[in-house]
């Protein structure tokens, strides 16, 4: 029995590549979560600023002097712009909450009254929206709350209570002062900033977008692989080589791979919708020509992706191991696996290089923001894609003639 088992460990560590994924894997995955939710490559107390967006509709002295201590707390960095760029920006999904100061704030903190201060935000990125929200308006009301409409309020209580002794009209104050400084409860909070959804839940959840979209790149990305790999089958089957004696091209062999490998990518896709529709209420149809579009992109993509692993590998096997690796990767990047916002700046950046973000984000625009099919955010997520499985499949290509077609 030990005998046995000591055979099977020298034929395990004989294995090098075999090894080292059975450690890479999960070596990988724990670096991008520790970096995603557990704050690592941070020192102890640091984190990092927040950027706010912020457009001054007032443009006052009063506005512009509340903006700038907005900006001068560590927890922030402002981007300033106009309102209607704002507004566009969380529409299209580049941001997730914008400030609004409106016409009228500097004359309402003359009279002491609830400033005109809007939260617009995006429904989808509610988890993302209320941590922002919450620690912005703690500030807020410490900043504004702290200054005129505190005395204001102050003013007002002494006017109305003018005979009250001194002990208890001290404790009042500080309960007053406690409230405008940012102790107040969520109620008070919510009453003193206005929010509003620019884009609200109507039709389709979040939630379920995120979960078909994203749950089905990932296991197209899987799929694809294993089609790309029969490429590699047909070698050691020797069914290659005869294809090679016959009329047939060889840069024609892996073009029909390529068109297998994108035809099963778009039904399994086209069914993934189908099915989400009829078990989960998706609606599908009023965006049924941006769908489509958006599908064919998002298979072209994956498809070029699975043949360019397989055109690398020299057996199955390495298939396999590369794959499981890179997918894994790419689907935690890209948003499969974890929110995009929960990740570090970095690993933000670095998701525009995998096919999991762009065509996530892409179904985003369909189904959530109801960008039309004309939309230039919308057809940027279409040309990236394409330009992604065009170059892949180029290299795949190149590959291909270098190491598949070599035969012993």
């Amino acid at each position: 029995m030990i005998k046995l088992a000591l055979k099977d460990l020298k034929l395990f560590f004989a294995d090098k590549r075999a090894m080292l994924l059975t450690f890479a894997v999960p070596i990988a995955l724990i670096t991008l979560f520790a970096f995603s939710f557990g704050g690592a490559g941070q020192k102890k107390g640091e984190s990092r600023p927040t950027i706010i967006v912020i457009a001054d509709a007032d443009k006052t002295v009063a506005s512009k002097n509340v903006i700038a201590q907005i900006d001068s707390l560590k927890e922030f960095n402002v981007s300033l712009t106009s309102v209607d760029t704002a507004e566009n920006l969380v529409k299209k999904g580049d941001e997730a909450a914008v400030l609004v100061f409106h016409k009228g704030f500097s004359d309402s903190l003359k009279a002491g009254s609830k400033p005109p201060i809007e939260f617009e935000y995006d429904a989808s990125k509610e988890a993302e929206v209320g941590i922002l929200q919450g620690a912005l308006t703690g500030q807020l009301m410490g900043i504004i709350g702290g200054g005129s409409m505190a005395k204001n309020t102050l003013s007002k209580f002494d006017d109305e209570y003018p005979n009250m002794d001194s002990l208890s009209r001290a404790r009042i104050h500080e309960q007053i002062l406690k409230g405008f400084s940012g102790g107040d409860t969520k109620q008070q909070s919510e009453s003193f900033i206005k929010s509003t959804p620019l884009i609200a839940e109507e039709e389709n959840s979040p939630g379920l977008i995120h979960a078909v979209a994203g749950t089905a790149i990932m296991m197209l990305l899987f799929s694809v692989v294993g089609m790309g790999a029969s490429l590699l089958d047909e070698k050691q089957e020797g069914t290659l080589k005869k294809l090679l004696y016959s009329p047939i091209r060889p840069n024609s062999i892996m073009f029909g791979k390529m068109i297998y490998a994108n035809l099963i990518s778009i039904f399994q896709l086209a069914v993934m919708f189908i099915f989400a529709k009829v078990f989960f209420g998706l609606d599908i149809f009023p965006h049924l020509l941006q769908l489509i579009l958006m599908i064919i992109a998002t298979a072209y993509a994956c498809s070029s992706f699975g043949m360019l692993i397989a055109s690398f590998a020299k057996s199955r096997q390495q298939v396999q191991g590369m794959s499981t690796l890179i997918v894994l990767v790419m689907s935690c990047l890209g948003g499969s696996m974890i929110p995009s916002f929960a990740m570090p700046l970095f690993m933000q950046k670095m998701s525009v290089f995998t096919v999991n973000y762009w065509g996530i984000q892409g179904f985003y625009d369909i189904f959530w923001r109801m960008l039309p099919i004309n939309d230039t955010t919308f057809l940027s997520r279409i040309v990236v894609l394409l330009l992604i499985g065009t170059a892949l499949n180029f290299i795949a290509l190149q590959m291909f003639k270098k190491n598949v077609l070599k035969i012993a």
